[in-house]
């Protein structure tokens, strides 16, 4: 059922990342024990923290590149050392509902439910519910302006 695990509880860093993005592995921080995958559902390289929560994924769902579903937090009133090791375990779960799609460079923080074949769109930050049959997108703008030089051209 979760095959293609690469749970590293204690090892943080650049090389594991960069390990599992080319290997296209999932990264687990936190017990595999609040981890439901269906077996139809698909998370590439997804890195899944477990520390504050259940994460549940289900039938058919699927995950592009590089997507966050991220249950645990800091204590962000502490200061220092302790603000590290000072985690909120409190319930954070995260469903994802069957047939859900979450683009690339989506970021899931629970505590959340994305509904049945909701979309998430690309680079969003999901911290709410999503609806079933609903989709999420950011919708950037941009303007052009002309660059002003210090010293005349």
């Amino acid at each position: 059922m979760l095959r293609g695990f690469l749970p590293v509880p204690k090892l943080h860093g650049f090389d594991h990342r960069l390990r599992a993005r080319l290997t296209g592995h999932t990264i687990l921080y936190g017990p595999l024990s609040r981890v439901r995958v269906s077996d139809t559902a698909c998370l590439s390289n997804a890195v899944i923290n477990t520390n504050g929560g259940f994460v549940d994924i289900g039938d058919y769902a699927f995950l592009g590149h590089d997507v966050l579903l991220l249950t645990g937090t800091h204590d962000f009133r502490r200061t220092g050392p302790i603000r590290q090791l000072a985690l909120d375990t409190a319930d954070r779960n995260i469903v994802i509902e069957p047939g859900a799609w979450i683009a690339s460079g989506a970021i899931i923080i629970g505590p959340c439910r994305i509904g049945t074949n909701a979309v998430v769109g690309s680079g969003c930050i999901i911290d709410f519910d999503v609806p079933a049959d609903t989709v999420v997108r950011v919708r950037q703008e941009y303007t052009m302006d002309p660059i002003r030089y210090a010293e005349p051209r």
